[in-house]
């Protein structure tokens, strides 16, 4: 079967001695492309399946993998690699759509795009929360608690609607609903967390993702 569409390259990995497997997110899914002698230097698709890559490809599947024909467009985003935070951050990316994003769906797919581009700088660990928002927004799955009034101290949420209520099934603090809340609607901008807000808003929200992902 044929297939022609854009994808982004999240992983790359050698195969034997020569050959090239990338991990890309596509209108398949989370998919293999096969390049075969993709590490030689003769090979037309040399520098194509860099990690990070917006590539516009003609292809062909095989079973559940796909081999490219032809090459469309390229984005060299694996450029922007080259700075070390930049690395970082989009490695995190990456790692974060291989290991929960599996399926494909047109509304995540600019996401990934638009962070996989953006420069956090340091404020990275708040980019990974951001970016959780703009996923479970994207897909419909914006938390009850987005916009409910928040309390003090503890509090339960429910993982099914991310609402807080008394028979939820996750403790945390009020704080870090409160943190998550700001983002939501202020954006990255000034705003910053102390302690553990950061790690628990990510658990959270992974635990929350994880539900509507299983």
């Amino acid at each position: 079967m044929s297939f022609k569409g854009k994808l982004v390259v999240l992983k790359r990995i050698r195969s034997g001695d020569d050959d090239l497997i990338a991990k890309v997110y596509s209108p398949a899914g989370v998919v293999s492309v096969l390049v075969r002698e993709g590490y030689l230097g003769s090979n037309p698709f040399l520098g194509v399946f860099e990690p990070f890559n917006l590539v516009e490809a003609d292809l062909d599947q095989k079973g559940d993998i796909l081999v490219p024909n032809d090459i469309i467009s390229v984005r060299r985003y694996s450029l922007l690699a080259r700075d070390y935070n930049r690395y970082v951050w989009m490695s995190w990316v990456s790692l974060f759509v291989l290991t929960r994003i599996s399926f494909y769906d047109e509304r995540v797919f600019p996401l990934i795009v638009r962070y996989l581009t953006a420069n956090p700088g340091r404020r990275i660990p708040v980019y990974r929360v951001l970016f959780r928002i703009g996923i479970m927004e994207a897909l419909g799955w914006r938390p009850r608690f987005l916009s409910q009034n928040i309390g003090k101290g503890k509090v339960k949420v429910r993982i099914s609607d991310g609402s807080v209520s008394e028979d939820g099934e996750v403790e945390v603090r009020a704080v870090v609903l409160r943190f998550i809340k700001n983002l939501a609607e202020l954006g990255s901008g000034r705003i910053s967390a102390r302690g553990n807000v950061l790690k628990e808003a990510e658990d959270l929200l992974d635990r929350y993702i994880d539900y509507h992902t299983r």
